[in-house]
């Protein structure tokens, strides 16, 4: 099957640079880790789900947005672009077209755009606009990906991982995992023993004076009700996921932290053109800090071990 094919009726026609009509003329700027994001093109309802979706992390677009701001903006396109089909109790993967200087991606209702000139900038085409459909399954999914690739540039990774804050709340236990590998159980467990949650889905990992670093990012999967609305820690514990009858956790080896953090890194994994350059993220990152593997249950001992794992190997 051809890219784009599953979501598109003509996918010979999917857009090879930012252009289109505009849904409206205003605009919009979501601030947080690797941004701002300045949105460009949005209609009234459009940007105020994206508000509602975003809380305050928003703001209204200056004349003086910052030079470093990505740049994105929105197009409208028929319905009649995209192929129908139901979407009840349905999880797709986006079909991506990976360019030595341009990524473009399809799903449902929405069309991406990436490019750099030397900076990138983005683009999406939908014919969503509703304040359920277009927040969650066509803004976010394009978002989701433009931040990836801006953490990317900026030395880091976006990385599938659940963080748990630790009780004294001065770091951040993050728990590497693809889908149904425990991050949302575990995160769960961290609720239930009074730690707070950053994320069960998405966080940004990077390094900062040769230390590993967590920011939280507006990202969530189950949880993101009980998630916390912001943060910037200290990483404590670099754990592997498994789920398991007991609680234990074991040293990991350097390749095979390199590799727990490759699978775990969404969208910019795949992409041949980058390859190197997440690597080399990732392998900063790894040197920065020894993983382990965290075998767990639903007891909750899993705890009271990784403490005193963390005590013993940060002496």
């Amino acid at each position: 099957m051809s890219f784009a094919e599953f979501f598109l009726e003509y996918p010979d026609m999917f857009p090879a640079r930012a252009s289109g009509e505009a849904w409206g003329d205003e605009e919009l700027v979501i601030d947080f880790t690797g941004g701002p994001y300045h949105f460009r093109g949005l209609n009234h309802d459009q940007t105020a789900a994206a508000r509602d979706r975003f809380g305050e992390l928003c703001r209204p677009a200056p004349g003086d947005v910052a030079e470093d701001a990505t740049q994105l903006q929105v197009f409208r396109v028929p319905e009649a672009d995209f192929r129908p089909f139901d979407t009840r109790g349905w999880e797709y993967a986006l079909d991506f077209d990976y360019q030595p200087d341009t990524v473009g991606f399809a799903g449902w209702h929405l069309m991406g755009h990436l490019e750099w000139q030397p900076k990138l900038r983005g683009a999406l085409w939908t014919c969503e606009h509703d304040a359920e459909s277009f927040p969650t399954l066509v803004f976010e999914n394009f978002f989701r990906i433009v931040v990836a690739y801006r953490l990317l540039e900026q030395g880091g990774a976006l990385l599938h991982s659940a963080g748990v804050v630790t009780p004294d709340e001065t770091a951040a236990d993050i728990f590497l995992g693809h889908s149904n590998a425990g991050k949302t159980t575990i995160s769960r467990l961290g609720l239930a023993h009074g730690r707070s949650v950053l994320s069960d889905d998405l966080n940004a990992l990077g390094v900062e004076d040769g230390a590993a670093i967590v920011e939280k990012l507006p990202f969530a999967g189950e949880l993101e009700r009980t998630a916390t609305r912001s943060g910037r820690y200290a990483v404590r514990a670099l754990g592997r996921l498994v789920k398991s009858t007991h609680n234990a956790v074991a040293p990991l080896g350097p390749a095979q932290t390199l590799a727990a953090l490759l699978i775990s890194a969404p969208f910019v994994s795949q992409d041949p053109h980058r390859a190197d350059r997440l690597v080399a993220n990732l392998e900063r990152l790894a040197r920065s800090h020894p993983a382990c593997t965290v075998e767990f249950n639903r007891d909750g001992g899993i705890w009271s071990i990784l403490d005193t794992y963390a005590q013993e190997h940060s002496a």
